[in-house]
C-alpha cells in the first residue's frame, strides 16, 4: 500500500561467521533461504561487529553507539535505560514491537542480593527458581517478549514451558541424552530433541504470530527474531546433525610459527595458561575441529530452514512488499582458525566479520557490495528507510534567547545511513573504516582495532604489541606485519587514522539541553 510505513523484520543469530553462508562463497554449507533473501536484496561482503562479544555488540546494534558510549562494555552489565534504542523509537512511531528469542541486554547471572527479577528479567536463576514465569514488559521498547535465554543444553525463559506443553522434555536438549555418545570434541554433540520442539521453532512460530497479527489489524511491526544458534555448545538436532560429514570439512586457516609474531598473549592462550571465557585451547585435534565445523554447519542449515518458514509466512500474509528484512549476527567465531576456538578479545576475521543481508521494498535486488558496514549503521539505516528522524535530530536549530552567531551542525551518531546504497541511488559518501573495541576482563587489555579497505590494525594499549595485516595480500591473516621495520610507517599512519576515527565517532549524545 503506497505511503504505508514499512515493517521491520530483523533476524539476528549468535556467533555466526560471515563465511558460513553459501551466498558468501562457502562451498559446503547449505543456506537456500538466506541465499533467497540475498537475491532479493543486498549482500554485504565486508560487514563487521564493533565488539566481538555478545552483549556489547547487541547494545551497539540497538543504540547506534560504540560500547564506550552506550556503556555496556563487557558481558554481565546492563544497557542503560536513558538511551534511545531501536524498538523504542519504532514503538514511539506507532509500531507493534515484538522480540522472540535471545535479547542479552541485561545479565544472565546478575550479582544481586536480594533477588530483583523486575530489574533482571533475563536472569537464568529467576526463571529456573520460579521468580519469573512470564517476561515483564515493556522492555527496552518491546511491547511483547517471547524470551529464550541461554544456549542449546541450557535454554531457559518462556521456551521450556512451551516445550513441556508440546510433550517434550528439556533434558533432551543436553549431551546426556545425545543421539550418539559425544566423541570428545569440545562442547559438541548430536541433540536428541526433535526439530518441531526445538527452541528455534518456538522463536519462528512466535515471530510468525506477529506477522499474522499485523496483517489482520494493519499496524506496522518491528519484529526482533533472534536465534541463540549457532553459538556453542554445537548441538544440531536430526536430520541436521547428520547432514555434514567432518571428513568433508576443510581445516581452518593456520601456519606453523604464526604465534611467534603475534602478541605474547596468544602463546599463553594456545598453551592453556590463559583461558579466555574459560575455554582451554589445548588438546583440540584436527578431527575435533572438523566435527565442530560440521556440527555448526548443521545448526546453520537448521536456522536457515526456520528463517525460511518466517519468510514464507511474510509472503503469504501479503506484507513482503512492505517489509524491510535484515539478517545479521552479533559477532563471529574462531572455529579453530589460528588454533583458537569460540570468541574472546580476538580481532581476527573469523571473530569480527559478520554476515549482513538487507532487503528493502523497491530496493536493489541481488546486489553484492564490498562497501564497509558495521553495527553502528543499523540504527540510522533503519530509521532512514522508515523515514523516521534520528533521536533529537535538529537540536542545533532550536533557537534560544542566548544564542550568538550560527550553530554548526555536529553529527549526533557515528553510524552511516545505508538507505541510498540499498535503493540503488547515488551514494555520495561511504564508510572508509570500522572501529572495533573490546575491554577484556580475562587479560585486562582494552583492545582497539581499525579495519580499512585493505588493512586491519589492532593495538593493545599499555603494551608495545599489536597486529597489522594486509587483508588484500593475506586474507587469512597469517603474517603479522606489526614488528617489521619496513611496515613501521604504515603502522604509524594507521594508528593515527584509528585515533582520528575514534575522535570523529565520539557522539554528541546524550543530547544536553541547548543553553547559553
Amino acid at each position: 500500500m503506497p505511503g504505508k510505513r514499512p515493517n521491520i523484520l530483523f533476524f539476528c543469530v549468535d556467533e555466526m561467521r560471515a563465511d558460513h553462508l553459501a551466498c558468501m562463497g562457502n562451498p559446503m554449507v547449505k543456506t537456500p533461504n538466506l541465499d533467497r533473501l540475498a537475491a532479493g536484496g543486498t549482500l554485504f561482503r565486508r560487514a563487521y561487529c564493533n565488539n566481538p562479544i555478545c552483549m556489547p555488540a547487541r547494545a551497539t546494534m540497538f543504540t547506534g553507539l560504540l560500547p564506550r558510549d552506550h556503556g555496556l562494555r563487557v558481558n554481565g552489565q546492563s544497557l542503560r535505560q536513558d538511551i534511545p534504542v531501536l524498538p523504542q523509537l519504532f514503538k514511539a512511531a506507532g509500531y507493534r514491537t515484538h522480540a522472540a528469542g535471545k535479547l542479552h541486554l541485561t545479565p544472565w547471572v546478575p550479582k544481586e542480593d536480594p533477588p530483583r527479577p523486575e530489574h533482571f528479567p533475563e536472569s537464568m536463576a529467576h526463571w529456573k527458581e520460579g521468580r519469573l514465569n512470564t517476561f515483564p514488559v515493556p522492555y527496552y521498547g518491546f511491547d511483547r517478549v517471547d524470551f529464550v535465554g541461554g544456549h542449546t543444553s541450557y535454554a531457559y525463559g518462556d521456551y521450556p514451558a512451551w516445550l513441556r506443553e508440546q510433550g517434550g522434555d528439556p533434558a533432551q536438549l543436553g549431551p546426556d541424552q545425545a543421539l550418539e555418545p559425544p566423541t570428545g570434541a569440545p562442547l559438541t554433540y548430536k541433540m536428541r530433541l526433535p526439530v518441531e520442539w526445538h527452541y528455534n521453532r518456538f522463536i519462528s512460530d512466535r515471530t510468525i504470530e506477529t506477522i499474522h497479527e499485523s496483517a489482520r489489524d494493519g499496524q506496522p511491526f518491528f519484529a526482533w527474531c533472534s536465534f541463540p544458534d549457532p553459538h556453542m555448545p554445537v548441538a544440531p538436532p536430526a536430520p541436521y546433525c547428520h547432514q555434514y560429514s567432518p571428513d568433508d570439512v576443510a581445516l581452518p586457516a593456520a601456519r606453523e610459527g604464526e604465534a611467534d609474531v603475534l602478541p605474547p598473549v596468544y602463546r599463553q592462550v594456545l598453551s592453556g595458561d590463559l583461558k579466555p571465557n574459560g575455554v582451554d585451547n589445548r588438546g583440540v585435534t584436527e578431527a575435533h575441529k572438523r566435527e565442530i565445523i560440521a556440527g555448526t554447519y548443521g545448526m546453520i542449515t537448521h536456522l536457515d530452514m526456520e528463517i525460511g518458514r518466517v519468510l514464507d509466512a511474510l509472503e503469504a500474509s501479503g506484507q513482503a512488499g512492505n517489509t524491510i528484512v535484515v539478517f545479521t549476527s552479533d559477532h563471529g567465531d574462531m572455529m579453530g582458525d589460528h588454533g583458537l576456538l569460540w570468541k574472546s578479545f580476538y580481532t581476527f576475521r573469523g571473530c569480527v566479520q559478520i554476515p549482513l543481508i538487507i532487503a528493502v521494498p523497491g530496493g536493489v535486488k541481488g546486489q553484492v557490495t564490498e562497501t564497509l558496514a558495521c553495527q553502528l549503521d543499523a540504527l540510522p539505516t533503519l530509521l532512514g528507510l522508515a523515514s523516521l528522524p534520528m533521536p533529537d535530530d535538529g537540536w542545533a536549530l532550536r533557537p534560544t534567547p542566548f544564542e550568538r552567531g550560527s550553530v554548526q551542525p555536529l553529527q549526533s551518531y557515528p553510524g552511516c545511513n545505508l538507505a541510498a546504497l540499498l535503493r540503488g541511488q547515488v551514494v555520495t559518501s561511504k564508510r572508509e573504516d570500522v572501529v572495533i573495541e573490546n575491554d577484556d576482563p580475562t587479560t585486562g587489555f582494552r583492545v582497539r582495532a581499525l579495519v580499512t579497505d585493505r588493512y586491519r590494525l589492532t593495538v593493545y594499549p599499555g603494551t608495545s604489541h599489536g597486529e597489522l595485516f594486509d587483508l588484500q595480500e593475506d586474507p587469512d591473516e597469517l603474517w603479522n606485519l606489526w614488528g617489521r621495520p619496513d611496515c613501521r610507517e604504515l603502522r604509524q599512519s594507521l594508528t593515527g587514522r584509528l585515533l582520528e576515527r575514534y575522535a570523529q565517532e565520539t557522539p554528541l549524545f546524550p543530547i544536553p539541553p541547548w543553553n547559553s
